[in-house]
């Protein structure tokens, strides 16, 4: 005859007690062994019930006491010792409802073809480590005074943790790290997770939702979902008392932190890098900011916020998303707002310069070109003069000239100021028109005047200012004019090139616009410089005396040179803005 190891046979149980005697009865119906309604808080001799003797049933019982297919249903019991299940296989599902026990239940290995059913019942602790079971598992309105590990483990159906108090004592309350759910983890109705909740490397099929509960980190993290896969959305509306991590995670829908609460205890609050969401990631309806946040490395596809989302100290380095849906108006003023809520060294605010600045300009030209691609181009255009404006504050314009002499050093910056003024660093392209504009107009403005008042220009082609025709052109002849009617006003007509009337209509006539036009546009021919030019007397052999015979006519000699120059920078400027051989960001 075969011998069963202790504890198989119902014949190794002495005398069976009150609640023992109803569940050997209601084991062979499969219907419920109500023993109370509520939870006992004391062992009677009506409700206790040997752990033993129900691992016997769990286990199927022996030939004379079958076990029903549908499995051990006990409700109101107070389990005497320790439950141990480990490396069991077990065909039926198992319900311990309002149960009460004193020792931790040890599943570590355990198989079990149906579903686990702890709803109210109150536990030292749950070792089930590595344990399989094909349905799911509930642990509702449970009350855990020690570490639940379901580390490995491979749920075939649902984890349901609703209402629940779970303490680790000072461990992880429940840790999932390497689990596999079949369908999804709902931690939800005001549960309380005192020690936190791990899930490292863990997959889920479906959903992972954990919303309206607490998480309390005795020691580590709150909430670590670090490396997790889930084939659905994740909706994580907590409120987390220590950090909360969920970098290196792969979800497929959705990741929503709407309504959560973090409180990082001084320390960082979320830890999303290297994360990729397929879908929204929303964070939204906070009652405290998001502050110590590092999204660095992650993309989703859109990122919902609003106005309640964003603290400071942000780590948005590396971090992409194809969309923005903010539920504030969506402007560069918010943004740029919002990327200044970096860490300050990240966000160019610390005061560093050059290469001691820690500047990180990814997120400017993520969030430039996001608005781009959304149509937002004006959105863009702003967020990428504030760039380059944040470029020069933190020294990284110019870096070519480090190494000269600091007196001269500044002088790298002003092509790109020049730039800036000029064209809003090519964003602003228009704007060099408002320059010429106002160029020409300056200078035709003092060449008028030196033309009227200072007969400074005169012809520059020979055949024209030495005919004496025109004698009465020149300003030697309105000297000698005056000397000989000292007592009346010198005639306008006569010792100024410019409103002489004894210049034939066929020359070209002096105008001052048309002048300085032709001058600042190099590259257009308006005559008017071949054909005219500032009168200068002949120099002085010393430079002293050079200087002390300064005249009208060297300063717009001066003048032209330097419009001439102007106007070949902002020709050669506008011709590369044109053509696109100089790019925005250059």
């Amino acid at each position: 005859m075969k011998t069963l190891p202790n504890g198989r046979l119902l014949e190794h149980f002495d005398e069976l007690t009150f609640a023992e005697r109803i569940l050997l009865e209601h084991a062979a119906s499969g219907s419920l062994a109500r023993i109370a309604d509520s939870r006992p808080e004391t062992g009677t001799k009506k409700n206790r019930v040997r752990a033993d003797f129900l691992r016997f049933l769990i286990l199927g019982g022996d030939a004379e006491n079958p076990v029903h297919e549908r499995g051990i249903n006990l409700q109101g019991a107070y389990i005497v010792g320790a439950l141990d299940l480990r490396g069991a296989e077990i065909g039926i599902s198992v319900t311990l409802e309002h149960c009460l026990c004193f020792q931790p239940l040890y599943l570590e290995g355990m198989q079990l073809k149906g579903s686990l059913n702890l709803n109210y019942s109150a536990i030292p602790g749950l070792l089930a480590s590595r344990v399989s079971i094909s349905g799911s598992l509930s642990l509702n309105q449970l009350y855990s005074h020690g570490p639940i590990y379901l580390v490995a483990a491979q749920i075939g159906g649902s984890i349901y943790v609703r209402g629940s108090y779970l303490y680790g004592l000072g461990d992880t309350a429940l840790k999932l790290d390497g689990a596999y759910v079949g369908t999804v983890v709902r931690i939800e109705d005001s549960s309380q997770v005192i020690g936190g909740f791990s899930l490292i490397s863990a997959s889920i099929d479906n959903q992972l939702s954990c919303k309206n509960c607490t998480f309390r980190a005795i020691k580590g993290s709150a909430f670590n979902a670090d490396n997790i896969i889930v084939k659905g959305g994740v909706y994580l509306g907590f409120h987390s008392i220590g950090m909360t991590r969920i970098s290196g995670a792969r979800i497929a829908g959705q990741l929503s932190f709407r309504g959560a609460h973090f409180q990082g205890n001084g320390g960082n609050t979320l830890s999303a890098q290297g994360m990729r969401v397929d879908s929204s990631l929303v964070l939204t309806e906070f009652p405290v900011p998001l502050s110590k946040a590092a999204f660095s490395g992650s993309h989703v596809k859109s990122l919902i916020d609003d106005a309640s989302t964003w603290g400071d100290r942000l780590l948005l380095n590396g971090f992409t998303y194809n969309f923005i849906n903010s539920r504030t108006p969506l402007t560069a003023e918010t943004r740029i707002a919002w990327l200044n809520r970096q860490d300050a060294a990240y966000s160019g605010q610390d005061g560093l310069k050059g290469s001691d600045s820690k500047f990180r300009p990814q997120p400017w030209r993520h969030l430039q070109k996001v608005f781009e691609e959304m149509g937002h181009s004006e959105e863009a255009r702003q967020v990428g003069i504030a760039f380059e404006k944040r470029l020069r504050k933190v020294g990284l314009v110019g870096q070519g000239t480090a190494r000269w002499w600091p007196g001269l050093r500044w002088l790298g910056k002003v092509p790109h100021v020049l730039y800036g003024a000029l064209t809003g660093y090519g964003y602003r392209p228009m704007r060099l028109l408002a320059w010429i504009l106002g160029i020409w107009l300056l200078f035709t403005s003092i060449y008028w005047y030196a033309a009227v008042n200072h007969k400074v220009f005169a012809p520059s082609n020979p055949l024209v200012f030495q005919n004496e025709t025109y004698a009465s052109c020149t300003a030697e002849y309105g000297e000698a004019w005056k000397q000989q009617h000292p007592k009346q006003d010198l005639p306008s007509d006569i010792g100024n090139w410019y409103t002489c009337k004894a210049l034939r209509g066929e020359y070209t006539g002096f105008s001052p616009g048309a002048y300085s036009l032709d001058i600042l546009l190099s590259l257009v021919d308006l005559q008017q410089e071949k054909d005219w030019g500032p009168i200068t007397p002949t120099p002085f052999p010393s430079y002293w005396d050079e200087l002390k015979n300064l005249e009208w006519g060297h300063g717009i000699r001066l003048l032209i040179w330097l419009e001439t120059l102007i106007g070949w920078g902002i020709s050669l400027l506008l011709v590369a803005i044109v053509s696109g051989l100089t790019r925005r960001k250059e």
